[in-house]
């Protein structure tokens, strides 16, 4: 292979790989929080129950830091040499990693996209796999782009990416995330998202019967089970899916009292807002977090809408949750892997109106005072303020970034002319 072509085919290899980097890093930077949730279920998978909860976030920001970094700087061709190692050595682990999760199945989903992106456990592998490879490649040629950025470039850039990085992961930590990728952001119809359209495929089963006869087991299907020969006995029976249909977004969102008493519809049907607050594990809630759930309570009450504490905690805990807060809370109970995929911070509050989610906000920054009477434009005015000054940030990045890389040609250029002016 000629040297243009080896360069060429580095090139490309290394842009790849840095898309791959910025874009699995950043759908978790995003949402850091969901990847701590991932590593904790991968510590309970293993049998590590105990790992702490600041463990679990730790790990997550940062893989999501290091990721996203690794992969600007492929991508922008500064400091290749550092982030080419970097992006061999998170492939060589996951890729095995990976493995063992297609063939054991301790998780439904590795979360390598996060919430943005779904893939099934081998379709991880294979992906893993290809990209493997290509880190081999970038590694092994690391070198062959001949001589390096100047380093104030190299270093200009690669803060800039762990800037950025940082940044996001330090606003998905103490507030919802900004893009929100699960079933329940703000706009969403829930009852229309549990629901399945006319038309939709339903999912095929097989089922297979296993009957006795004079000693003898033998297996039918369906289409031959042995209606009439009533000397057959059925021993066992065993179903398997032949093709996935159609699954609603949510299947999960179910809220019942402490007397056992569904009340989903009428959190729905509610044509005033429903605050719920969203505490996964009510013994987990510091006394501060408590006592602004109580506040928030009684501006809910004095306003007229309804407001309930739901968690996956038993009814021990909700006299110690009222001593806290100050107030005589109201507790719903529900299953705590929805309840963790509502809201990320723990508690979190969820305002429901029509049964649409119309607001959503971390325990950092509850809607107090004016803001109840109108949650819904309170959160849109929050949101777009939010927008304003990410756009903004978002271009003085990308002017940066596009001046750091224009800068050489303009040298180039400025030398030609002065050249030419000479001759």
């Amino acid at each position: 292979m000629d040297t243009q072509t080896k360069k060429a085919l580095f090139r490309v290899c290394r842009l790849i790989l840095g898309a791959l980097f910025i874009f699995s890093g950043m759908t978790k930077c995003i949402d850091p929080m969901g990847g701590a949730i991932k590593v904790e279920d991968y510590f309970i998978a293993w049998g590590l129950d105990s790992a702490p909860w600041w463990l679990c976030m730790a790990l997550s920001s940062v893989q999501n830091i290091v990721e996203f970094t690794a992969g600007f700087m492929l991508f922008c061709g500064v400091y290749v040499e550092v982030a080419a190692v970097v992006a061999l050595a998170f492939m060589a682990f996951f890729t095995p990693l990976t493995l063992y999760i297609a063939i054991a199945d301790p998780v439904s989903d590795c979360g390598c996209f996060g919430d943005a992106l779904k893939i099934t456990n081998w379709q991880t592998f294979g992906k893993n796999v290809f990209f493997l490879a290509v880190a081999i490649l970038v590694f092994a040629w690391r070198h062959v782009d001949g001589k390096p950025s100047k380093s104030w470039k190299q270093m200009s850039m690669s803060l800039l990416g762990l800037i950025i990085a940082s940044l996001v992961t330090l606003k998905g930590v103490t507030d919802e995330p900004i893009i929100d990728f699960r079933p329940y952001a703000v706009g969403t119809d829930i009852r229309a998202s549990m629901s399945v359209p006319e038309g939709a495929p339903a999912t095929e089963y097989k089922t297979t019967f296993i009957l006795e006869k004079d000693g003898v087991l033998k297996e039918f299907d369906e289409a031959t089970y042995p209606y009439d020969d009533t000397t057959w006995v059925f021993r066992d029976s065993r179903s398997e899916v032949i093709s996935e249909g159609y699954v609603p977004p949510i299947t999960d969102f179910t809220f019942t009292t402490a007397e056992g008493d569904v009340v989903t519809d009428q959190l729905l049907d509610s044509p005033t807002p429903v605050f719920l607050a969203i505490s996964p594990k009510l013994e987990s809630v510091g006394d501060d977090d408590m006592a602004k759930l109580g506040r928030q309570f009684e501006l809910a009450q004095n306003n007229g809408f309804q407001f309930y504490v739901a968690t996956a905690s038993t009814g021990k805990a909700f006299e110690k949750a009222r001593a806290k807060a100050g107030v005589a809370l109201e507790f719903l109970s529900a299953d705590e892997t929805m309840l963790k995929t509502i809201a990320r911070s723990n508690p979190g509050l969820v305002v429901l109106q029509n049964g649409i989610v119309v607001a959503k906000y971390n325990i950092n920054h509850l809607p107090f005072d004016s803001e109840m009477a109108t949650p819904a434009a309170s959160y849109l005015a929050g949101i777009k303020h939010s927008y304003d000054w990410m756009v903004i940030v978002c271009l003085t990045m990308a002017s940066v970034i596009v001046w750091l890389l224009l800068r050489p040609f303009k040298h180039k250029f400025s030398k030609t002319s002065s050249n030419i002016n000479i001759s």
